[in-house]
C-alpha cells in the first residue's frame, strides 16, 4: 500500500491554552477559511512593520486584535486582564501553529514531487551551455590567431 503524502482529518482538534488556570481553545489552522488565513497573514506583516516604528499603541492594538480573533469563547473580562506581552504570546503561538501547517503542506508537495521525479525545472528556461570563454558579440575584430613572429608585410603571390 502506498504511503500517503498528506494526512487530513475532518474532525478538527483545537489547540488549548491556559489563562488563570482555565483552559481556552485557539482556532485551529484547519478551520480557517482562505480569507481568514489571508487576514492573519496580513496582520502579521503589519505587526512586524509597527514593531520597527514608534507607533507602540498601534502595535499593541493590532496584537490585541489578532489575539482576540484567534481565541475561542474567552470572556471579555478574562481577555481584558491580559497584558500586552501575554496577548503577544498568544498571537505568536497561533502564528507558529499556522506556519507549522503551511510547512507540513509544503513538505507533502516536495515529497510528492521527489517521488514522481519532478524537479520543478521543467518550466524553467534551459541554461545555455558554457565553455568558459567570454564572448563579445558586437566585436568586429578577427578571431584568427595573432602572429608571433616574421614580417607583417604581405607576401606576393607567384
Amino acid at each position: 500500500m502506498a504511503t500517503p503524502i498528506l494526512d487530513l482529518e475532518t474532525l478538527i482538534t483545537r489547540p488549548v491554552i491556559r489563562i488563570d488556570g482555565r483552559t481556552f481553545e485557539l482556532l485551529s489552522a484547519d478551520e480557517l477559511s482562505i480569507l481568514d488565513s489571508a487576514w492573519f497573514t496580513a496582520r502579521g506583516r503589519e505587526i512586524e512593520q509597527l514593531a520597527g516604528s514608534d507607533d507602540q499603541e498601534g502595535a499593541e492594538a493590532l496584537v490585541g486584535e489578532v489575539a482576540r480573533r484567534c481565541l475561542v469563547d474567552v470572556p471579555d473580562d478574562v481577555f481584558a486582564r491580559l497584558s500586552g506581552s501575554q496577548k503577544m504570546a498568544i498571537a505568536e503561538v497561533f502564528t507558529r501553529l499556522l506556519l507549522r501547517r503551511k510547512m507540513r503542506v509544503a513538505g507533502a508537495i516536495a515529497t510528492a514531487m521527489l517521488a514522481s521525479g519532478e524537479t520543478g525545472k521543467e518550466t524553467a528556461k534551459p541554461e545555455p551551455k558554457r565553455t568558459g570563454a567570454t564572448s563579445s558579440r558586437a566585436s568586429s575584430g578577427t578571431t584568427a590567431e595573432t602572429r608571433t613572429g616574421g614580417s607583417a608585410r604581405r607576401r606576393r603571390s607567384s
